[in-house]
C-alpha cells in the first residue's frame, strides 16, 4: 500500500495476508507505478529512484539526481532487471524523455541509457519480450529491443508511422501490449492495431478498427 494523502505520497507499506504490517519505507517521494522482476522482487517508482521490496524488506535504489521521476516500469520473470521511464524535468508540461532506466534488483543499482538520437517514448511504450528483453516503442515508429543486462540496443523494428506524444496524457498515442512472442501496437492515426512477431521482428498482421484505439490489453495466456 502507498503511504500518503490526496496531495502527496511518500512511500509504501507491506502487509502480510492478515493485513499486519511487515515493512515500511518513507523513502519514495511521489511513489507511482510498479513492476515485478525475477524472484518476485517488486519495484515502485519514485521521484528520485526506485523503491524495491525484496526478502521481506524495502531497499531504496537512488538515481543520483535530485529529481528523476520513474513512474512506469516493466518487469519479467526471466530478468532481475526492471525497465523504467526516466524523466528529469520537474516543471515540464510535457517532457519527451531521451533516456530510460534499467534497475538491477539483484545488485540494487540503477543505470540510465540514452534512446537513439532524436527518439523519445511515452508511458505506454514499455514492455518485455519472451526472454526478458526490454522493449520500447519509440516516436520514430520503431520497436526498440534492448538487452537489459548490458543496455545495448540489439534491434529496431518498424511498426507504425512516426508520432508525437500529445500534451494531455488521456489523449491517444501508440501503445504497446506484449504477450508471449507477440507485440500488439496501436496506431491511432490510422485506426489500426498491428501484431509484431517478436521472433522475426516482422509485422504479422494488422486490423483496422471503427474507432481510434487508445489503451490496449489482452486476455491471460491460455485463453
Amino acid at each position: 500500500m502507498t503511504l500518503g494523502t490526496e496531495e502527496s505520497r511518500s512511500g509504501a507499506i507491506a502487509l502480510d495476508k492478515d493485513g499486519k504490517e511487515i515493512a515500511r519505507s518513507e523513502e519514495c517521494p511521489g511513489v507511482h507505478g510498479e513492476a515485478v522482476a525475477q524472484g518476485e522482487v517488486v519495484g515502485l517508482g519514485c521521484n528520485d529512484g526506485v523503491l524495491l521490496f525484496k526478502n521481506g524488506a524495502f531497499v531504496k535504489v537512488e538515481s543520483g539526481r535530485e529529481y528523476s521521476r520513474i513512474g512506469d516500469q516493466a518487469g519479467s520473470e526471466k530478468s532481475s532487471v526492471l525497465l523504467g521511464d526516466f524523466k528529469v524535468e520537474p516543471d515540464a508540461e510535457l517532457e519527451n524523455p531521451g533516456q530510460f532506466a534499467l534497475i538491477d534488483t539483484a545488485t540494487n543499482s540503477l543505470t540510465t541509457v540514452p534512446m537513439p538520437q532524436g527518439v523519445s517514448y511515452s508511458f505506454r511504450s514499455l514492455g518485455r519480450g519472451p526472454q526478458g528483453e526490454a522493449l520500447i516503442l519509440g516516436t520514430d515508429g520503431k520497436l526498440h529491443v534492448i538487452d537489459p543486462a548490458t543496455g545495448k540496443l540489439t534491434a529496431s523494428w518498424p511498426v507504425v508511422g512516426a508520432w508525437k506524444e500529445p500534451r494531455e496524457w488521456q489523449e491517444p498515442r501508440p501503445a504497446l501490449f506484449v504477450r508471449g512472442d507477440d507485440a500488439c501496437v496501436t496506431e491511432p492515426a490510422t485506426k489500426k492495431v498491428h501484431r509484431l512477431d517478436l521472433t522475426t521482428g516482422k509485422v504479422a498482421g494488422s486490423a483496422t478498427l471503427d474507432a481510434i484505439p487508445n489503451e490496449i490489453s489482452g486476455t491471460v495466456s491460455g485463453h
